[in-house]
């Protein structure tokens, strides 16, 4: 009997992927996603508090200076605010991060703008960050006073836009669904629930300046552009784990499984390993249980990715400094923990972020 039932549950698994295949192929089929439109996103007039246009940085040189930064533009209650993060280490052992993360978005002390779509971007930070130091679990603990703090980036690329909507693996949504129950409201609670947001990745170049307190660093390396828009609850997600870094010989990664309230049996893997100009689509990833179930951010671990290419990579990295950020809404609570990161990709080696999130309810993260 066990063996019939588990060839009924694999022909049941079969049947429900080429339905979702079917359905993904025709949607991809009718649209058609305009990159330089969604370059030129900007927070609407009216955006409510659940509406989201984010911008992400981050880059890592040889030398051991690396920073990330994030600007987000939300609506609010009572106007539109910003949510920042930033941090950055330094090579003479430095570390440092945004001493307040929520402010009102026209008294915004990080600002980004689009020069060029697909080309070229500028940002910039102006205000008080404090010093930090790995401390238990490696979670960043202020010492010091604040210090003033100036960052300038120009970001260029040559490289194409990765849009997740558009470019993750059939077989990686195909999979994340069938392995939920679908009940007669499952249809109707992924369009409801799932988060209508859309989001894009780009691999180039950055140059920086960071002149805080009496010292100035400067950074010429290979970074990541994110920009994300559309409706975004903290809350509303269970988990996520992220690995995305630049790697020595030239390319890059970004492997990333996130978990739904619908979508939490497998999660849902997408991503990439860029090579020269090429996408090279990520097809599934297994991430330590454990890495969800926690709660807090593993300063280490090991990962397995399988790409389009039928490539099967180990990715292990290890933690320099995690830099926690707490959200709150009407729903809950989501904790992320920002990780500067050190990378081997299958025996090449690379620098860049681990982030990893979870909801504040221990209850969703099974």
């Amino acid at each position: 009997m066990g063996k019939i039932s588990r060839r009924n549950k694999q022909l049941k698994t079969s049947i429900k992927k080429s339905i979702i295949k079917r359905a993904i192929k025709k949607r991809r089929k009718n649209q058609h996603f305009d990159e330089v439109a969604a370059e030129l996103m900007t927070l609407p007039s009216d955006a409510s508090i659940e509406y989201n246009n984010s911008y992400y940085f981050a880059s890592h040189d040889e030398k051991g200076n690396a920073f990330f930064f994030r600007l987000g533009q939300r609506g609010g209650v009572d106007g539109p605010i910003a949510e920042i993060w930033f941090g950055a280490t330094t090579y003479d052992g430095k570390m440092y991060m945004n001493s307040q993360m929520i402010y009102k978005l026209d008294q915004s002390p990080a600002t980004v703008k689009c020069i060029e779509p697909r080309k070229k971007w500028e940002f910039a930070f102006s205000g008080k960050m404090i010093p930090v130091k790995p401390g238990k679990d490696l979670i960043a603990e202020p010492y010091g006073n604040q210090v003033h703090a100036e960052f300038r980036g120009v970001f260029t690329s040559d490289k194409g836009i990765f849009e997740f909507g558009r470019d993750t693996h059939i077989d990686a949504f195909a999979s994340a669904m069938a392995a939920e129950k679908w009940t007669k409201d499952f249809s109707a609670n992924m369009k409801k629930n799932v988060q209508s947001q859309t989001r894009t990745e780009q691999i180039g170049h950055v140059a920086t300046t960071f002149k805080v307190g009496n010292d100035e660093y400067t950074m010429d390396a290979p970074a990541l552009r994110d920009q994300a828009f559309g409706k975004r609850i903290w809350s509303y997600m269970n988990h996520y784990s992220w690995l995305v870094g630049s790697l020595v010989d030239g390319n890059a990664f970004n492997v990333v499984t996130v978990y739904y309230p619908v979508i939490n049996v497998k999660g849902l893997p997408t991503g990439y390993h860029l090579q020269g100009d090429k996408y090279i689509n990520l097809k599934d990833a297994q991430f330590p249980r454990h890495f969800k179930t926690d709660g807090i951010a593993p300063a280490q671990g090991s990962v397995t990715a399988q790409f389009s290419d039928k490539s099967n990579v180990i990715v292990d990295f290890e933690s320099k400094i995690i830099f926690p950020y707490v959200f709150t809404d009407d729903h809950g609570g989501y904790n992320v923990f920002e990780c500067i990161t050190t990378f081997n990709f299958n025996g090449v080696k690379g620098m860049g972020i681990a982030e990893f999130s979870y909801n504040q309810d221990k209850n969703r993260l099974v």
